[in-house]
This record gives structure tokens, C-alpha cells and sequence, in this order.
């Protein structure tokens, strides 16, 4: 997995979590036409694109587990948790509801037309094709803003420390 693609794992992953957090247990029920409008804008946002890796993910993950306590059986294990990956392929389709309902809480049926008619205009392909560069360089800004605040505050503070007579 590349770092691109494991940064948005753990954002969808977060997402995910946020999402779950965030819808009531008894959801509100919405018309047809304003989770449409939700699945939509979603569609054209590709904000759950990366939810499709997560059963690969956990799937690989299962397959390192089992194979690391029982090596010899590598290929019954690869084929178990294959036939398993697809058998809980089907319930990508909770996660796409959930997301569906959370959309239709935070927005109107308008907007949501308004959100996916702008994601699919050509500004809106362009953020979409460039939010993972924007987004893995602003970490990498912050990780180094936050080494460099780091540095500056270690030897600041010893240099106050070292003005009150005390051995920094």
C-alpha cells in the first residue's frame, strides 16, 4: 500500500468512524428521491471510493495473522479467507446506507443536487483528481511546521530555563 493510499484508508477509516458516531441509532427516514440525491453527490465527491479498500485491507490482514501462527497451511488459508472476503463483500452495501443517511442529515435535497452538479463540472473533477496530492502534502507541511515548532520550543524554553540558573 502507498503512503498516498494508506493516508486516505485512515481518512475513510475516520470518516467511517465519524459516521457512525454521527448518525442516531433511529436515524430519521428520508424520501427516496433525498437519498438519491444523497448517493449522488456522494458519487460524485468519491469520498467512499476508498471504503471498497477496506475489506481487501482486513482480508490481507487476516491472511498475514492466520499464515504467521500456521505457515504450512498458507494455501488453505489464502483460500479461506478469500471465499470469507466474498462472502462479506455484501455488506459494502450498510456502510454506502449509513453514509447515505449522514449526507441527507447535513444536507437538503437541493443542496445535495447542487453538490453533486458541482463535483460534476470540471472544477469539481479537478478537486477530485487533486485532493489526495493537496491532502498528503499538507501532512507532510504539518509534520514538518510541527518538528521545526518542536526544535524552536525545546531550545527556547532550555534557554529560559538556563536565564533562572537552572542546569539545561
Amino acid at each position: 500500500m502507498t503512503r498516498t493510499s494508506a493516508f486516505r484508508a485512515a481518512a475513510f477509516a475516520a470518516v467511517g468512524a465519524f459516521v457512525l458516531m454521527s448518525v442516531p441509532a433511529n436515524a430519521e427516514t428520508y424520501t427516496k428521491e433525498h437519498l438519491a440525491a444523497a448517493r449522488a453527490a456522494i458519487e460524485a465527491s468519491h469520498v467512499t471510493e476508498g471504503f471498497d479498500n477496506v475489506l481487501v485491507a482486513v482480508a490481507d490482514r487476516t491472511k498475514d495473522n492466520f499464515i504467521r501462527s500456521n505457515p504450512s497451511f498458507s494455501t488453505q488459508i489464502e483460500a479461506a479467507t478469500n471465499k470469507v472476503a466474498l462472502e462479506l463483500a455484501a455488506r459494502r452495501v450498510e456502510i454506502d446506507r449509513q453514509v447515505q443517511q449522514f449526507w441527507a442529515a447535513k444536507f437538503s435535497q437541493a443542496e445535495l443536487q447542487d453538490i453533486a452538479k458541482f463535483y460534476t463540472s470540471p472544477v469539481g473533477q479537478k478537486l477530485v483528481k487533486e485532493t489526495n496530492g493537496i491532502a498528503a502534502a499538507s501532512v507532510q507541511a504539518i509534520q514538518v511546521y510541527q518538528a521545526g515548532l518542536s526544535q524552536d520550543m525545546v531550545a527556547k524554553v532550555r534557554e529560559e530555563l538556563k536565564k533562572q540558573g537552572l542546569p539545561f
